[in-house]
Order: C-alpha cells, then sequence, then structure tokens
C-alpha cells in the first residue's frame, strides 16, 4: 500500500532548510534517498535498470516539489544529485557575510508582545535552524539558545526569567520553554479571572449599564412637568387641577 505525501513547492523564499528535510524524509520513505548522494552510492546488488528507475525516481520526486521560478534555476542539471549540490549551493549560503547577518538577527532577536508565545517561539527556532545549517561549526550549544530566548522576553516574563537564571546550576532550552509556556498559561488564566471579577465587585456590564440609563430617561419623559404648564404663552397662571385661568389652588402638603 503506498503512502502520500504532500509538500509545499520550494519557490525560494520558504525555510530551505526545512523543505530540505522533508523531501529527504519522501526519499527515504520510498526508499532511493542514496539516489542524492549519486550513482556509485547505490547498494552493488542492484541491477543497472534498478538503479537507473531509482535514479530517475528521486529526479522526479525532487522536481515534483519545486516551483518553476526555481526549476529554472536548476534547469541545466539532468541528475537527482547534481540538482541537490545545485538547490545547496543556491539555497544554502555559507559565506561569512550571510553568517553575520544571521548571527546578528538572532543575538539580536526580541519577542514580539503583538505575536503570542507559540509564533516567537517558531520564529526563533528558525533563525537557529537557519543559523546552524550556514555551517558545520555554527550550531549553538543548547544552553546558549536558552540563554539567548531569556534575554529576548518581554517584561510580563520578568518573574520567570528570574527564577530560570538564578535558581538552578544549569540550563537547558527545554526546560527554559516549559517554563516560559507554563507562565503564559498563568497570565491567561490571570486575564480570564480579572474579566470576572467586575461580576464579584458589583460591577454591571456597560450594555446593562446604558439599559438602566435609557429607562430612567424613559420614565422622567412620562413624569408629568407640572412648572411647564403653570404657565400659558402670555403669563397668565393656570390652575394645577382644572387648568382654567384666574384662579390658582394651592397644593397642601
Amino acid at each position: 500500500m503506498s503512502m502520500k505525501f504532500d509538500i509545499d513547492k520550494f519557490d525560494g523564499s520558504r525555510d530551505f532548510g526545512i523543505w530540505r528535510r522533508k523531501v529527504k524524509a519522501l526519499l527515504s520513505q520510498q526508499k532511493i534517498l542514496k539516489a542524492i548522494e549519486g550513482p556509485e552510492k547505490l547498494p552493488d546488488s542492484l541491477t543497472v535498470e534498478q538503479k537507473d528507475d531509482m535514479l530517475e525516481m528521486a529526479l522526479g520526486t525532487i522536481i515534483l516539489n519545486l516551483s518553476d521560478n526555481v526549476l529554472r534555476e536548476i534547469n541545466d542539471e539532468k541528475t537527482a544529485c547534481d540538482v541537490w549540490k545545485k538547490l545547496e549551493s543556491l539555497y544554502l549560503t555559507k559565506s561569512l557575510t550571510n553568517k553575520i547577518y544571521l548571527k546578528e538577527r538572532l543575538f539580536g532577536f526580541k519577542m514580539d508582545a503583538s505575536k503570542g508565545l507559540g509564533k516567537n517561539l517558531d520564529d526563533f527556532k528558525k533563525m537557529t535552524i537557519e543559523l546552524a545549517n550556514a555551517g558545520e561549526n555554527e550550531k549553538l550549544s543548547d544552553e546558549n539558545e536558552a540563554i539567548i530566548l531569556l534575554n529576548s522576553l518581554p517584561d510580563s516574563f520578568k518573574d520567570v526569567k528570574a527564577a530560570i537564571k538564578y535558581g538552578r546550576s544549569s540550563l537547558s532550552l527545554e526546560e527554559c520553554i516549559s517554563a516560559l509556556k507554563s507562565k503564559e498559561l498563568e497570565l491567561k488564566i490571570e486575564k480570564k479571572d480579572n474579566g470576572e471579577n467586575l461580576f464579584v465587585r458589583g460591577r454591571q456590564p456597560v450594555k446593562n449599564h446604558n439599559n438602566n440609563s435609557n429607562n430612567k430617561i424613559k420614565g422622567r419623559s412620562k413624569t408629568p412637568n407640572y412648572r411647564s404648564q403653570s404657565r400659558n404663552r402670555n403669563g397668565s397662571r393656570k390652575c394645577y387641577f382644572c387648568g382654567k385661568e384666574g384662579h390658582i389652588k394651592k397644593i397642601l402638603l
């Protein structure tokens, strides 16, 4: 039974490191991963025809997962191995300038308060992977990644930052992320509780307040305005009870 895996086509703007890993997993599932290393890497037990089939299948798999603009870049390459090497040379830049740029961006990373913790962590992980792909010796240690992440935290996480910094003898990225997720959950619960406390303290929602105000206004409009009715346009007084002019009967309180 064959299994189908959908991979977003690489268009040159996405994360090449992630795309490359997905395609390698797909080639491995098809048992043709060795084909991208060249014909000489295929098992000697295979016939020439079997090797050709594997090489052809690997080339087709890679091409079908590339967008048209990237295909034009590797149009002259004829084998899966050559296409793979060309893609790495184009999109796994290992120049000194690129390394400096990646490090500056990672070391200066600050979490965006308008995004959730999950999105910020995803952005951070993407930068660490891109730096690791820039060279064999560029991957940061787990502790250094954790330190950079702690330095990127907003003020709302300052208490958990202090607890992590001073409350342990070692530091790992996994423990750091776990603590941050727990803190985020605590902040969400706090926010929810603060909203509910408005009712505990006896405050009414704005909508109800407006309704009460409207009722009061309507109530006033129905109350007879005796003062306005006690005089006509000529200034003569009218009786408060019968409404006729010429006499006024006082109201005894």
